[in-house]
């Protein structure tokens, strides 16, 4: 009986112990860490805006090769959910709600962690114009409901992922100085684009059946230019209205400028009237032009420029006479409105 009462004396303090550290203990915690990145704000926030992008920079998807990720909703936007799943032992389960945006500044996003433990935070990645480039912050904060908040008095939520935010920054780093690097070296160029007209099949394709598009368009064009006795008047061209990478396709038409009007079958004219355009010439394989767009993207944003769809892309070399891909020379136009 002695024996039992110790225990229950020792029990009871125990418990009262826990409970006046419960009530002292911090219930609110946060994670900040920040980086400056020599590369322009824009760009950098392209990698951060978009959840698709995460997973090249985020340091547990670098962590956890098995780990599988979904985005829902529109990529980019207010409301679209990062959801990911993986080793129960490294990264878990869980989902990110983008909940507000300011246009390449900021980012704010719901956390919401699932497995292997539930829990809820908020965070922002906010990228600003600093001396030296764009400056990083990434934050996480939240509270620890009671009584799980006196762990947080012998581990802090700093320590515990302030190290997986640094490395994640030195990711994004890494990778947009590079970016910054390529895109920088194109130039701009401001054209005037001759009004044209062009023998062209428009569709929305599939990014993997895009180049079996262009095949066969080309092929069904040059029939129709023949049997119309039309004229080719340039290099051949597609034509991009819309470029969705969530969903991986393209609302675009393959066509070849020709000197009068040229209709027949899945055959149409399309004219483009003579306009300013912003050209870049890029040089290489048709699946390396992205720092070349990216190029025109940046300067339209920096001078306040909206595109006006279509974007134009001119084949001027053809892939069967020269098959060093480095010499390949594809002319990109943009249009503003």
């Amino acid at each position: 009986m002695k024996f039992l009462k110790i225990l229950g004396i020792i029990v009871l303090v125990l418990i009262v112990v826990f409970v006046v550290l419960a009530l002292v203990a911090p219930k609110k915690y946060s994670v900040e860490r920040s980086v400056v990145i020599d590369a322009p704000r824009q760009l950098v926030f392209n990698h951060v805006r978009y959840w698709r992008n995460w997973k090249d920079w985020s340091p547990w998807a670098k962590m956890d090769s098995a780990m599988t990720v979904t985005v829902e909703g529109q990529d980019g936007e207010v409301g679209s959910i990062y959801k990911w799943q993986g080793d129960p032992k490294l990264t878990g389960k869980g989902e990110m709600t983008n909940t507000g945006l300011k246009d390449d500044s900021e980012i704010t996003y719901h956390l919401h962690f699932i497995e292997p433990w539930e829990s809820e935070s908020d965070g922002y990645v906010r990228a600003t114009d600093t001396e030296g480039g764009t400056q990083v912050t990434w934050a996480m904060y939240g509270e620890s409901p009671i009584p799980w908040n006196v762990f947080m008095l012998f581990s802090s939520m700093d320590k515990m992922i302030g190290g997986d935010f640094e490395k994640g920054l030195q990711n994004l780093k890494t990778i947009a100085e590079k970016e910054a690097k390529a895109v920088l070296s194109y130039k701009i160029q401001k054209v005037k684009f001759p009004a044209r007209k062009y023998a062209a099949i428009r569709s929305e394709v599939t990014f993997s059946d895009m180049s079996g598009f262009y095949a066969k368009s080309y092929q069904d064009i040059e029939m129709a230019i023949r049997k119309k006795f039309a004229r080719k008047v340039g290099a051949p061209a597609g034509l991009y209205y819309t470029w969705d990478e969530q969903n991986m396709k393209s609302d675009m038409a393959a066509g070849i400028p020709v000197n009068r009007l040229v209709g027949l079958g899945n055959v149409k004219t399309i004219r483009i009237p003579a306009s300013t355009a912003y050209l870049v010439d890029y040089y290489g394989s048709y699946e390396g032009s992205i720092y070349a767009y990216e190029a025109l993207d940046l300067y339209f944003s920096k001078n306040g420029l909206k595109m006006k769809p279509p974007v134009v892309e001119e084949y001027i070399t053809n892939p069967q006479a020269e098959p060093d891909t480095s010499k390949w020379l594809t002319k990109i136009y943009f249009f503003a409105e």
